[in-house]
């Protein structure tokens, strides 16, 4: 099973320069992990057996492939009752005896639930997607070298006076869309997270609304409810009608019981992904809120940046944000997660000596 994921390790090593924040990487990287990992599990056969095994004695394959292809049924709205030892029975009505037509639910989910996951790791790492193509290697460029030489304090201190340079200059326009673009992937990733839950419960009728109630079932240890509530949405057994050709031409009809192995493993997966996107859709939404608040309050862009640079004098830090745009700051935040306090801090205070030497322009805004 380690050989199945062991792919997704390489795509979750931290790389020397992050152009992600922590929420970001959560939502876009570790959840499309877990959703890969999740369709590697769902699609190995030697872990988990068929995903559709029926009562036949003779071509199995046939009626495997045909159940498989045509989709079984369950009767509609159907009260499922637990034995006695909390596990529900495979009986026969259970799944439906002599149901007609209008009456049958048929499990038309179950051959989709690989690729509706894995639809869905392609989905979440569209923002990370865009802002990798966006971000341009911007901050590769500014802080790799510092990672590269910090043993060469002579290198170093000559790319330190770079970064100088390079945030005295004039780059209001270019790093303000550098934030929009980052705002932007920071919506679509909330949007995505709303957008999965919604298409879930879409997808399985009715999911989230029932699973709630059987989450909280099961945080009672009561299995037995769990059992009885996830069996409506992830049947363990179901029946299927197998029409063959019968020797004189007509049609014959098979009713066979099936078994769907895999649905052991959907509800316990689903019950996990619902519990994340929810998770994952709260803090992308408090990041939001937080960005939010950055925007509209100087002071608390200012207090930002002196606490990252070691609580550096506020007099030097005014003077070194003196002609600073809310992009800028941006952008020097997002440095100051990629370098060491030590460097940043020293930074800082190199700008403070450049702009002491510059006089101050008219109508030079700060942070």
């Amino acid at each position: 099973m380690y050989t199945a994921v062991k792919p997704l390790s390489k795509y979750l090593q931290f790389k020397s320069v992050h152009i992600y924040d922590a929420i970001f990487t959560l939502h876009s990287k570790c959840t499309v992990a877990l959703l890969l990992a999740c369709t590697f599990l769902l699609s190995s056969k030697q872990y988990f057996g068929d995903p559709i095994q029926c009562m036949k004695s003779s071509d199995m394959d046939y009626f495997h492939a045909y159940c498989w292809i045509y989709g079984a049924y369950v009767q509609a709205n159907v009260s499922v009752s637990p034995s006695f030892n909390g596990a529900v029975q495979c009986r026969p009505d259970v799944v439906g005896r002599g149901v007609a037509p209008e009456n049958r639910r048929y499990i038309r989910y179950y051959q989709w639930v690989v690729l509706v996951l894995l639809l869905e790791s392609f989905v979440f790492y569209l923002p990370a997607f865009l802002w990798k193509i966006w971000e341009g290697g911007r901050l590769k460029h500014l802080c790799d070298d510092f990672h590269k030489l910090s043993v060469c304090k002579v290198k170093s201190k000559a790319h330190l006076s770079v970064l100088v340079n390079y945030f005295t200059s004039d780059y209001k326009e270019t790093h303000f869309r550098y934030f929009a673009s980052y705002v932007l992937c920071e919506i679509l990733n909330l949007g995505i997270s709303l957008l999965n839950i919604l298409l879930l419960d879409v997808f399985f009728g009715g999911f989230w609304s029932r699973y709630w109630n059987a989450l909280r079932a099961l945080y009672a240890g009561n299995v037995a409810e769990w059992n009885s509530i996830t069996m409506q949405v992830f049947p363990k057994c179901a029946k299927c009608e197998v029409y063959e050709g019968g020797p004189s031409g007509s049609d014959n009809m098979y009713d066979n019981l099936c078994l769907l192995p895999l649905n052991m493993l959907n509800e316990k997966i689903f019950a996990f992904l619902w519990i994340w996107f929810i998770f994952v859709a709260g803090l992308v939404s408090l990041k939001i809120l937080y960005r939010l608040a950055t925007i509209f309050h100087p002071g608390m862009r200012f207090q930002l940046l002196r606490a990252k640079a070691r609580f550096l004098p506020r007099s030097h830090l005014q003077v070194a944000l003196r002609n600073c745009s809310f992009g800028d700051w941006f952008v020097l935040m997002r440095v100051g997660n990629n370098i060491s306090p030590e460097l940043f801090r020293k930074l800082l205070e190199e700008m403070y000596e450049a702009q002491s030497l510059t006089k101050i322009p008219p109508g030079a805004d700060e942070v």
